[in-house]
């Protein structure tokens, strides 16, 4: 099995930045060299790289993970959208100290910035309690071992692209005042877990309409499970959610998608009744094994 890229699954990652890219008119050969100095590696922070499939295509060895594929514009019934910022290149800096991150967000933008444009530019962060601007834990619904974290996000030995992750990136905004302004329990309807003890609610009383009765899906008895490195982002007026996730195989995406959408059986995430996704985009991230392979030419 080919190596992951360091930083995927080390927790819990307090500072986070996260950088969409559209490349400019440039030769391969100068991609390769400007991007072989984004990533060298900086104390105290990882930095993931992921590309489209246009990009891998062009600059990879010659193949592509199955199922590769561009983020469309998705709609609901009920009007939800989602809509589709497809970037070339997505970059993660992720580390436990800020400055430590600000150090390789650096080195990256620099080293960059004559052969892409930068689309897209958040800073995320974890609280202690890993709870976002709602007031919910995020993320209790990842795979609970390292074994099982792994067999969610990372492409199966054999298949082309092995070790390395499909990634889907959202950034949603919240209507917090909307939210906030429901009863708790109200809340708790929406997203589907206790608020104060993080309990997901279970029979009955979870109603299927609740972001959690949308998304914990199984699919022909599989589940859907991904592994989700998304956290807040933000300051006074911007703020939100930016949605990171990473699975073994795309189909995990499509069909958390078509379920929040309701496509199925016209039933859509309560959630998007107070939060809209403003981006969407799909990359594929090479194991270590890959991504040196392509730097490399």
């Amino acid at each position: 099995m080919k190596t992951h890229q360091a930083g995927l699954f080390e927790e819990p990652g307090r500072s986070s930045q996260y950088l969409e890219y559209q490349f400019r008119s440039a030769s391969d050969a100068e991609l390769r060299q400007a991007l072989s100095q984004a990533v060298k590696p900086v104390d105290g922070a990882n930095i993931l790289v992921a590309f489209n499939q246009a990009s891998w295509q062009r600059l990879g060895p010659g193949w592509s993970p199955e199922g590769l594929h561009d983020f469309t514009a998705q709609y609901s019934a009920r009007g939800h959208v989602m809509p589709a910022s497809q970037r070339d290149m997505f970059i993660w800096v992720v580390g436990e100290d800020r400055g430590d991150v600000m150090n390789a967000v650096v080195q990256v933008t620099e080293a960059l910035s004559d052969i892409a444009d930068l689309e897209l530019d958040l800073d995320g962060y974890k609280t202690r309690d890993a709870r976002i601007l709602t007031g919910f834990v995020d993320g209790t619904g990842n795979p609970g071992t390292a074994e099982k974290k792994r067999a969610a996000a990372l492409i199966p030995e054999g298949q082309p692209g092995e070790g390395g992750s499909f990634v889907l990136g959202q950034k949603w905004t919240h209507k917090l005042q909307e939210f906030l302004s429901l009863s708790v329990n109200a809340q708790e309807n929406v997203i589907g877990r206790t608020k104060e003890t993080n309990i997901e609610l279970e029979g009955t009383a979870l109603p299927p309409e609740s972001h959690v009765g949308r998304t914990d899906i199984d699919v022909n008895d599989v589940p859907m499970k991904m592994y989700r490195r998304g956290t807040p982002y933000g300051g006074g007026e911007d703020k939100g959610l930016y949605f990171l996730a990473f699975a073994c195989d795309m189909d995990r995406f499509v069909n958390v998608i078509n379920s929040m959408l309701g496509k199925d059986d016209g039933i859509t995430d309560a959630m998007m009744d107070y939060s809209d996704a403003l981006t969407g985009s799909y990359w594929f991230m090479p194991s270590q094994d890959d991504l040196d392979a392509m730097l490399a030419g």
